[in-house]
């Protein structure tokens, strides 16, 4: 059997979209040896577009190490083509024509884009493959006769059909032999090559979760991805501009780190941002040494920008955009303008961008960072967002046509934290997570003092008696307006050794951490204490009980008054 990439089930192939690409995949995966690797539904973007090479995309990428590859194209039912026109179509079982585009043409196109892929790849360079044998053909598996289709650029020898699929074999070896014939001077693949094009086509990741000694169990289950995150994946390989949304815990976050990896380690200097300060540092520490990768806030971007513009230039672009928009806010309106000058006089660009909490920005964010792009209008950018975390009120307009590709499945939380959280969202329903656990755990009584202590009691029995790190439990603060006080009485409270409190710093093994819920956006821990509940109007802000609750993996406690513990332990779904 051929190494098909990826392996789909019966099920998953029973629900392809495309009956004729099933066929031709069974087809494949059972008629070829082992020797050949056939990648379904590729698609890619390139760092630089011309007019013969452009993104693409193709049905079936055929490889072998002694030839090459071979791209086809697959279209179902009839098929025709209107010479005087030049406009395909297809025929289906009613005897209804549907347009379709030139198969073909999207073949060779396919078959050029991806040599310029491939040449973008500094580990295919190193190769020296630069003249390797490639072809492409088209698939047309409920026609019996190839013959009426053949054309000079089509030959009947590159057209597969249904008597092809009991012999799919000679029909590739078939193409291949075309292909090596026109061109005598093509070097054969090799097992390096093929190598080098699943690691550019077919790469696979991993997203390794930090797991406490008692809740590993829990976290064993979250590190499989969805089929939904790797659909988006494919999705990201082929599309420029996109926006991906998704409830707390849909795994927007692993997905914008994997995508702005995947663009750097494509040769594409990449930015990936976000509003949130912690978030950034997280994001920072995550992608650390990853080449091609700039990490940062928004507004550290601005610093960093700004700084270099005024050297570079002498001017003072922050004076300049308070000069310009007199009494306005500094971050929102006079640093965002300050980034636009700097990038107007630098000639600093990044080939993509990739933002995560997308829904943070204001809409006067996005114009200074297209402006950062090579390719102002065309440059990748990359949206992932949650219209339910909207905590700074922005709006959440992006530079992207089309609609979102929503996630719709949990893959954070336990079943019961799910249940909690989503309460509170509003949107695309969203899947609980196949992941049992405890039930949330409420904490009640009157005081903020006698709250302080029942954490502390609390955090002690759960490292002392139960195993659990330090590192993996972090107390948030609903009411950031008097998180010092809040603190303050935390901090109160002992630890056994060696644990100790840190305050919005940087999460260590032997660190407890306090934060505010806003600033925890985006992020998450296995135990999460949500504190600071009592001060805050909950019937106009339900975003802080939805974002608290969920940055939990595991374990959730809510602390609070009786008649804040009740009120949100008997909220309805909304």
């Amino acid at each position: 059997m051929a190494q098909m990439l990826p392996e789909l089930s019966e099920a998953q192939l029973d629900g392809l979209e495309s009956r004729a690409e099933a066929k031709v995949y069974r087809a494949m995966r059972d008629g070829l040896p082992a020797d050949y690797a056939v990648f379904f539904q590729v698609g890619w973007i390139l760092r630089r577009q011309d007019e013969q090479a452009k993104d693409g995309e193709t049905d079936f990428l055929v490889v072998h190490p002694d030839a090459g590859y071979l791209c086809v194209e697959v279209k179902g039912g009839g098929v025709g083509h209107d010479a005087l026109t030049g406009d395909w179509f297809s025929v289906d079982r009613r005897g209804e024509k549907h347009s379709i585009n030139n198969p073909i043409g999207q073949a060779l196109r396919a078959k050029y884009s991806i040599r310029n892929k491939l040449g973008e790849d500094q580990r295919w360079k190193s190769l020296g493959l630069g003249n390797v044998m490639r072809g492409h053909s088209v698939f047309f598996p409920d026609i019996g006769d190839p013959r009426p289709l053949s054309r000079p650029d089509m030959p009947e020898t590159l057209i597969g059909c249904a008597k092809d699929i009991g012999n799919i074999k000679a029909w590739v070896d078939g193409a291949f032999a075309y292909w090596k014939n026109d061109d005598a001077s093509a070097v054969p693949l090799g097992r390096r090559g093929v190598s080098a094009m699943r690691d550019i086509f077919a790469k696979s990741f991993f997203a390794a979760p930090v797991a406490g000694a008692q809740l590993a169990e829990q976290e064993r289950r979250r590190l499989a991805l969805t089929n939904e995150q790797i659909r988006v994946l494919d999705l990201l390989m082929s599309h420029r501009r996109v926006a991906v949304s998704g409830g707390a815990g849909t795994g927007k976050t692993v997905l914008a780190v994997e995508k702005a990896r995947r663009l750097a380690a494509g040769g594409f200097r990449t930015l990936l941002t976000c509003y949130n300060r912690q978030l950034a540092d997280h994001l920072a520490r995550t992608c650390a040494g990853t080449q091609n990768l700039d990490v940062m806030g928004f507004h550290q971007l601005c610093h960093r920008f700004v700084d270099h513009a005024n050297r570079a230039t002498g001017r003072d672009l922050l004076s300049e955009a308070q000069r310009t928009y007199p009494g306005k806010d500094q971050f929102d309106v006079h640093w965002p303008n300050a980034l636009a000058y700097a990038a107007e006089a630098l000639p600093d660009r990044y080939d993509a961008i990739v933002c995560d909490e997308g829904q943070d920005f204001r809409e006067d964010f996005w114009v200074p960072l297209e402006l950062l792009l090579s390719n102002y209008e065309n440059g990748p950018l990359y949206v992932f967002y949650d219209d339910n975390q909207r905590l700074y009120t922005r709006v959440s307009s992006f530079p992207v046509l089309g609609a979102p590709f929503t996630l719709t499945k949990n893959c954070r939380n336990t079943a019961p934290i799910h249940t909690g959280a989503y309460t509170y969202y509003k949107g695309v329903p969203v899947s609980p997570p196949d992941n049992d656990g405890e039930e949330i755990l409420y904490e009640e009584t009157a005081t903020g003092q006698q709250q302080a202590a029942k954490i502390g009691a609390r955090i002690v029995d759960l490292i002392v008696r139960h195993g659990v790190s330090p590192g993996d439990i972090t107390v948030l603060i609903a009411d950031a307006f008097h998180k010092l006080d809040y603190y303050n009485m935390l901090k109160k409270a002992s630890l056994p050794k060696p644990a100790v409190w840190v305050e919005e710093g940087w999460r260590t093994d032997k660190a407890v951490l306090m934060e505010t819920v806003p600033r925890f956006k985006g992020l998450e821990s296995p135990v999460i204490i949500l504190w600071g509940l009592d001060g805050v109007d909950l019937g106009r802000h339900p975003e802080l009980i939805y974002v608290g609750m969920s940055r939990a993996k595991s374990l959730l406690v809510v602390v609070g008054a009786p008649n804040t513990c009740h009120r949100i332990r008997s909220e309805r779904p909304i």
